[in-house]
């Protein structure tokens, strides 16, 4: 029996029969369809509209098909739409009229909400898992280099020196903002929109608890037309993995810059590199401009989302069919990235050598800031000794010199609060270690958030 035999007199035809159907990519939610297929069944059945042996029929009927699926036996078909049309058309094959039964006070409607939260909530449990290794790989690696003193950039220049650690404690607080709206997105997402009907809520006397104790949800919704209406979860959800790809993409970017010849600053394993086609030499990051790449794909599967949401009235239309392919891109996407990033992080060396050239070749830029806050202790006003330090700066600039060879009687001539201690103000390790605030980049001070980013992750 098919679904338009009661009102329509013709099939779908032309054009519109290739981009009327949804089952070349929501077949992907087939689990989610099943299981709550099976949650309704019991429903029914405690309602008094399925009899035990036409609920097992349907149980076993499900079971079947599953496997079916899974094994790549299933004929799926476009002339029934969807996931849900294919999983009925199949079970009336089984089991005969109690397949008709099924989708009693039931709407495809509340169907694909339901199919879609089920599909998040596993896809968020898996994103959060990775981002525990990748934060677990990521503090392993800066407790290896605590004490390797880097040059920060602002601007792509010389900043300020401080622990690698540091860096990569940075990368993991971005990361962590990611793993804690994962947890309080969880708030919204476990919503059970079943029940909800086409739009105005069930036409039978259906036990909206049972199905709440059958699947995996917290609250119901208290709404049957807001159930069915929104997407804002998956918008929600492309946000929270987009907050997750800019990062990765900046760290992309940082170990791109970093494994180039001009700066070799780390060296990238060889199985996440590609060559080239035509130059022998080349030893390319493929995987990290991937992951770099994929951030766009990511970002424009939330700009769809709500473009395709904002001028719909309440509450289903078929355009909320185009929302499913950005979600299973961004899902996949993000979680193959974040994979990706923690083999990168767990397998590049860090050539200490050569950061130490880079850091030896500033002549002593670095260390400006250093010489402002040592002339700030002897009385100098901060924006006074700012623009001493900078002449100093533009003076050694121009004639090649780094400030730590500069003579006492020529930082003198400066300013008259110079004495030989400034000399002790070019120390890579003490210019580190004097940040010793809650967050600076002091060694003390990374060593306990290493300590507490790891009592959190075993937590």
């Amino acid at each position: 029996m098919a679904l338009r035999d009661g009102r329509l007199k013709k099939g779908v035809s032309g054009p519109f029969a290739k981009l009327n159907p949804s089952i070349s990519f929501d077949r992907k939610l087939y689990r989610e369809d099943i299981r709550g297929s099976r949650a309704w069944a019991r429903a029914l059945n405690t309602a008094g509209f399925l009899d035990k042996d036409e609920l097992a029929k349907i149980e076993n009927g499900l079971t079947e098909i599953e496997e079916e699926i899974e094994s790549g036996k299933f004929r799926f078909s476009d002339a029934d739409e969807d996931i849900h049309m294919n999983v009925e058309r199949r079970l009336q094959e089984k089991i005969g009229k109690p397949a008709l039964k099924l989708h009693t006070g039931r709407s495809r409607n509340e169907q694909v909400v339901l199919d879609e939260r089920l599909y998040l909530i596993a896809r968020t449990d898996e994103l959060r898992e990775v981002l525990e290794t990748l934060l677990r790989t990521l503090a392993g690696k800066a407790k290896l280099h605590l004490s390797t003193i880097i040059p920060a950039y602002t601007h792509l220049r010389h900043a300020q020196p401080v622990s690698l650690a540091h860096l990569f404690l940075a990368y993991c607080g971005a990361l962590q903002r990611g793993k804690s709206r994962i947890g309080d997105f969880e708030k919204r997402l476990k919503v059970l929109p079943l029940g909800s009907g086409a739009v105005a809520g069930s036409s039978i006397p259906i036990d909206r608890g049972i199905l709440l104790r059958e699947l995996p949800f917290d609250t119901l919704s208290s709404n049957s037309i807001d159930a069915i209406a929104t997407r804002d979860f998956i918008a929600e959800f492309e946000f929270i993995c987009l907050g997750i790809c800019v990062t990765l993409s900046r760290m992309s970017e940082d170990f791109i810059i970093w494994s180039s010849g001009e700066f070799g600053f780390l060296r990238l394993p060889d199985e996440l590199c590609t060559t080239s086609s035509l130059m022998p030499q080349k030893k390319n990051p493929d995987s990290l401009e991937l992951i770099r790449g994929k951030t766009a794909g990511v970002l424009g599967s939330l700009v769809s989302i709500i473009t395709l949401e904002k001028g719909l009235p309440y509450t289903y239309n078929r355009d909320l069919q185009e929302d499913k392919e950005p979600l299973f891109h961004t899902a996949d996407s993000t979680i193959l990235s974040v994979q990706c990033m923690a083999d990168v992080i767990g397998g590049f060396k860090v050539d200490e050598e050569r950061i130490n050239r880079v850091l030896d070749s500033t002549g002593g830029a670095l260390f400006a800031t250093d010489i402002a806050d040592y002339l700030v202790e002897r009385g100098v006003p901060f924006r006074e000794a700012h623009s001493i330090v900078g002449s100093i700066v533009r003076y050694c600039s121009e004639r090649n010199i780094s400030l730590s060879a500069l003579s006492i009687e020529k930082y003198r001539s400066f300013s008259d609060r110079f004495d030989k201690e400034v000399y002790g103000v070019f120390d890579y390790l003490t210019s580190v270690n004097r940040h010793d605030v809650e967050g600076g980049t002091a060694l003390k001070r990374v060593a306990e958030a290493i300590k507490r980013l790891e009592e959190e992750l075993g937590a």
